[in-house]
């Protein structure tokens, strides 16, 4: 801070010989030539580029030029001082590791805090064929103890060791220590690990192309054994991510969560074979994400495949936001909720041709499930197991192969299944239901349900009771089963628990039986009364109301009965 740069009194000469040469090296983002800045050192062999590294000096300018590329380094290249800026000529194989070197790029603030780097047009070619076993976590470019830093246009390869878990070399790697950290358009390819993991703060990781790395593309997470560091105020936006052989294209774990914070997953585009899109798991906590906007399309694989487009599966997770993505093809679920998260939301989002559910809550709780249009299930569109206090609300529901909408597990369970739309359930068999519930203390009402081909619209099942059911439409003359005496019916269509065109026998007795027995008498009304009605006696079955027995006036006029219950 404040001295003067060792190689200070070349920066003229230096800057005479890249104009010769007709290199525009001091090109910003927005194309403009920057001026009044010369470059402190021009780098055009592998000695001079180790040695210029080992002597940095707060402020310089390093232009590395690719007039003898690619640099076969025999040591990491650090930047432990302020204000350094490293250039290169947009070649991907500029810098390679020598064989037998236990070394990966290039080392931003490992040996002590810095700020005000950056790199940008700089490529790494890895070598990990020929470098040693013993050599882990041999990086592209690492991100320690330094703040404001700067990654863009690079382009990083084949680290070392490849496709190896967790010690395995990364594109980028972002430590815990790091703060105010920008990786922008940078192309990732074919990584030994992971291609962009983030343990800092405020990270900004946008516009790259991250592909055939071993473990997630971007994670917000940097992994150790026993130990993992999340990210905290990150934004992973507009990266175009694809083909990771075993793991999810983004990504949150571990047991370290960092204290307020926020993480934005937003716009990315997703493809090729990978697990899932996004997957927030494994043993630990996280909290204040949104996972916004994506786009992601899953390669079809021949052997068993049953992960999630998104799946939430960490041991203990809160206000997760899951809204307006699009997943296609997945395995498993397109959505994945599981035990141990609350305060959740699910909206928005278009889940086409899963192999399992569209939506599937597990053991979960105080969540929304909105809006959301679930096409083509392998199984039930919108799964509940075990959840409790879960709104499911406005969706719509088409071609499940199983039922539409399933509450089952637990006992209590207080969800609202209101205004849903399902068409075209039990593809797989004409015996499942649009409506399928197994759990108590629901409210299910003013849902829309198209019986073509599938059975009844509604129906209540065991486990199930102290359930209200008002308002809901069906287009099948039979569309509700629901028996307990405990569950309230109302203001269905087809209406539930009407007898119309009733005739007395010959001594004016008419006998109905009940669509549900009830748990206190029912209020009777009547339409056509067959000259009055003179009596109505109840019967019972195991302490219910099954049924009544009317007396009327007139034997050979019909009657009409509305049961209401009370």
């Amino acid at each position: 801070m404040g001295e003067i740069p060792r190689r200070g009194l070349l920066r003229g000469t230096a800057g005479l010989a890249m104009a010769f040469a007709g290199r525009d090296v001091f090109r910003g983002a927005e194309g403009n030539t920057q001026t009044g800045r010369l470059a402190d050192a021009v780098v055009s062999t592998a000695s001079a580029l180790e040695s210029t590294f080992a002597e940095l000096s707060g402020g310089e300018t390093v232009v590395i030029t690719g007039e003898n590329a690619p640099y076969r380094t025999t040591r990491w290249l650090d930047i432990d001082v302020d204000g350094v800026t490293v250039i290169g000529p947009d070649i991907p194989t500029l810098i390679k590791p020598e064989n037998g070197a236990n070394v990966g790029g290039f080392r931003i603030g490992h040996n002590d805090h810095c700020e005000n780097v950056t790199i940008r047009g700089v490529g790494f070619d890895g070598n990990p064929e020929n470098q040693k076993k013993n050599a882990k976590r041999c990086h592209g470019i690492v991100v320690q103890d330094a703040e404001n830093v700067t990654l863009s246009g690079n382009y990083l390869t084949r680290t070392h060791p490849y496709h190896e878990h967790n010690t395995g070399g990364s594109g980028i790697s972002v430590e815990g220590d790091a703060r105010n950290v920008r990786i922008l358009g940078n192309r990732i390819h074919d990584i030994g690990d992971r291609g962009i993991q983030v343990g800092g703060a405020q990270v900004v990781v946008s516009g790259n192309v991250v592909t055939d790395g071993l473990d997630r593309s971007i994670s917000c997470d940097v992994w150790r054994e026993y130990d993992h560091t999340q990210a905290r105020n990150v934004a992973i936006v507009g990266n175009v991510l694809g083909n990771n052989s075993e793991g999810s294209l983004t990504g949150i774990g571990g047991n370290d969560l960092q204290a307020g914070g926020y993480i934005l997953i937003s716009n990315n585009v997703g493809f090729g074979a990978h697990k899932s899109f996004c997957h927030i798991g494994f043993d630990g906590r996280a909290r204040n994400v949104r996972i916004d906007g994506n786009v992601s399309v899953k390669e079809k694989e021949t052997r068993t495949d049953d992960f999630a487009g998104v799946s939430l599966n960490i041991e203990q997770a809160s206000s997760i936001t899951v809204v307006n993505n699009d997943l296609y093809d997945y395995g498993g679920a397109g959505v994945n909720v599981e035990r141990g998260i609350s305060d959740f939301v699910v909206t928005g989002n278009t889940l086409r041709d899963t192999g399992s559910d569209g939506i599937r809550i597990v053991g979960a709780n105080d969540g929304v499930v909105a809006r959301n249009t679930v096409f083509n299930a392998g199984r039930a569109g919108i799964l509940l197991d075990g959840a409790t206090f879960v709104g499911v609300e406005n969706n719509h529901i088409r071609g499940t192969h199983r039922s539409g909408i399933v509450s089952r597990g637990g006992n209590r369970t207080y969800h609202e299944i209101a205004d849903n739309r399902v068409r075209e359930y039990g593809k797989a068999d004409g015996y499942f239901q649009g409506v399928l519930l197994r759990t108590k203390k629901n409210v299910i009402c003013d849902n829309r349900i198209h019986q073509s081909g599938g059975g009844l619209a509604i129906v209540e099942a065991g486990g199930g009771g102290d359930n209200c059911y008002s308002g809901n439409w069906a287009n099948g003359s039979t569309a509700w089963k629901i028996e307990n005496p405990t569950s309230f019916v109302r203001n269905h269509v087809p209406a539930f628990d009407v007898h119309r065109g009733l005739t007395a026998d010959e001594s004016g007795n008419v006998r109905i039986r009940f669509d549900k027995p009830y748990a206190l008498r029912p209020k009777l009304t009547f339409g056509r009364i067959a000259g009055g009605v003179e009596s109505v006696s109840y019967t019972e079955t195991n302490g219910a109301f099954d049924g009544a027995r009317l007396v009327v006036r007139s034997s050979g006029k019909p009657i009409d009965v509305f049961v209401e219950a009370v």
